[in-house]
């Protein structure tokens, strides 16, 4: 049996109230010709001229148990309110629609199926089905979906030239704080309400996306000017810095903003992105909680492409450096071991912060023949430490390992052929691995684990007690130690010192030896020393240290 609808809207021009009576399937749009390849024949076809409506916007289909509304816009469409983009949401008698500008009541005639109630859409709940273009977290569309509107606006821009639009780069200043002090759920919760918060400022034509982490974006289209824009953005700056009710607490946020306007010359659609990423930096320079437009000379696509350049040929012409950070038994105060730490001194630039070394690293794939490098130049210079103190207890270095150095097929032999060409022998080295790592990729990562061990070699987890350990799986992995993170042991509070004896029980329970870095004052060391962890570091002993410094050190009696 055929299902009919009726859909009543307002006529843009005229102001005039539309009826239209349809049978399903139906076709939304402003090219009959891009609808039709889209439908059969059959389909009903409703024409919405206006230069917000995608050329074939939106379908409406019959499917297992109802209706479905099926978004298939660049923009995306508008259910009861809320936004949804690529893909498809149950609707029903009463509900509304908005496409483009248009905003469309739908009403079922007798012959429409019934709805089930697990299936109704209402106000406050509209079904998001994630895939590839949405968070699954805040069901808003994600990096790859803006991609799709930006070269779509580009595409645009060459034809209608008179064309405003802006892009805005929204990033919560206080996330990481939110997660350390209520946990990564309540952050989860903030960023679900942060996504909200955007959604209702949203008009017609405009989307809202989750780039990643606590960053968002918005592309305005609906806008006439730059000052409309303006006044826009600074509501919603507002509603943001209005405290959150999470769980019957209120939490408050700054957010730090940057826009870019469509008019900036832009060589690739994903520029507007970095040009508005480059304010929001501006802003957080300046005091964070700001709002900064896009200048020329705020981000400087040539000097990073320069530092990507230099950084390849950083080791060939002697910028990087290692640093040594020692490890102490807690129980003597005996240096047992380094963390070899990566330094870049460049020749203009002069020291290059170790987060940006890191990041330029990764992007550009380069953090593997730097990590290979970090290895070999550490166990050279742990062997000349073992000739130069052989009275001293056997010494080891532990290196930090990256994702992608770690999921390398030939990492294995390469540091086999490294320890063979250094002479270290291989209880002597530690390899570092984050906890995610090792975590999301267990049946990877242990066959791995397990081939470095039998060269000898102690893996160490890093940042023990930041993520969501399975702690069967945990018990099993080939790990020998953890290492708990700074951010456990900055009170001195007993609420704190509690927390923290669970975390060092935990991984004693687990047989994991235990190392607690950022060890800053006597009474951590005194706390720490009670809960039996085996080892420390942080700058009550030293901060990192070139390695003539390390040997004055090593010739001095333990005073901790």
């Amino acid at each position: 049996m055929a299902v009919e609808i009726q859909l009543s809207w307002e006529d843009l021009i005229t102001g005039d109230l539309q009826k239209r009576r349809v049978t399903v399937p139906v076709v939304f749009g402003r090219d009959e010709q891009a609808m039709r390849a889209v439908m059969d024949s059959e389909a009903s076809i409703v024409v919405l001229p206006h230069k917000q409506v995608s050329r074939c916007h939106a379908l409406i289909v019959v499917g297992e148990n109802g209706l479905e509304l099926v978004d298939k816009s660049t923009n995306g469409t508008f259910l009861n309110g809320q936004h949804f983009l690529g893909t498809n949401c149950q609707v029903q008698h009463g509900d509304r629609l908005q496409i483009g500008p248009y905003k469309i009541l739908l009403s079922t005639l007798d012959s429409l199926p019934p709805v089930t109630s697990e299936s109704a859409v209402t106000t406050e709940s509209t079904a998001v089905l994630p895939g590839v273009y949405h968070d699954s977290l805040t069901g808003l569309p994600n990096r790859n979906m803006l991609m799709s509107l930006l070269q779509t606006l580009a595409e645009r821009l060459t034809v209608e030239t008179a064309l405003i639009f802006a892009v805005v780069h929204l990033d919560i200043d206080r996330l990481q704080q939110v997660n350390n002090s209520l946990g990564y759920r309540m952050g989860d919760k903030l960023l679900a309400a942060v996504a909200r918060q955007l959604r209702q400022r949203l008009a017609p034509g405009d989307t809202a996306v989750r780039l990643e982490g606590d960053e968002f974006a918005l592309i305005l289209e609906s806008i006439s000017s730059p000052e409309e824009a303006l006044a826009r953005i600074e509501l919603i700056q507002q509603d943001l810095h209005t405290p959150f009710q999470l769980e019957n607490q209120e939490v408050f946020i700054t957010v730090s903003i940057g826009v870019a306007w469509s008019h900036l010359p832009v060589q690739q659609p994903e520029d507007w992105l970095r040009f508005a990423r480059a304010a929001t930096q501006k802003a957080k320079q300046l005091g964070r909680g700001r709002l900064e437009i896009f200048q020329p000379g705020m981000e400087d696509s040539g000097q990073r492409l320069r530092l990507e350049t230099d950084l390849s040929r950083a080791i060939e012409r002697g910028e990087l450096s290692l640093r040594y950070q020692p490890i102490v038994a807690l129980a003597s105060g005996q240096i047992v071991g380094f963390e070899a730490l990566v330094r870049w001194q460049h020749p203009q630039a002069g020291a290059i912060p170790s987060d940006q070394l890191i990041a330029l690293a990764e992007e550009t794939g380069l953090i593997i023949p730097i990590g290979l490098w970090v290895l070999r130049t550490a166990c050279v210079q742990l062997c000349r430490w073992h000739r130069q103190f052989p009275n001293l207890r056997p010494l080891t270095v532990s290196v930090n390992v990256s994702s992608k150095q770690f999921l390398q097929a030939d990492l294995v032999t390469q540091i086999t052929q490294v320890l063979q060409e250094t002479g270290l022998p291989g209880n002597h080295l530690k390899l570092e691995l984050t906890e995610s790592l090792i975590m999301e990729n267990p049946e990877t990562v242990t066959t791995m684990l397990s081939q470095l061990q039998d060269l000898g070699l102690q893996i160490l987890m890093d940042d023990f007690g930041t993520g969501y350990s399975n702690l069967n799986r945990l018990r099993t992995l080939p790990i020998d130690m953890v290492k708990i993170d700074k951010s456990f042991i900055q009170a001195v509070d007993a609420d704190t010192w509690a927390f923290v004896r669970g975390i060092v029980a935990l991984a004693h329970s687990l047989g994991k030896t235990v190392v607690v870095e950022g060890v800053e004052t006597t009474e951590q060391l005194h706390q720490l020393r009670l809960m039996n962890c085996a080892f420390g570091q942080g700058y009550l002993f030293s901060p990192p240290l070139e390695s003539p410094q390390v040997e004055k050190l090593l010739q001095q009696p333990p005073c901790w």
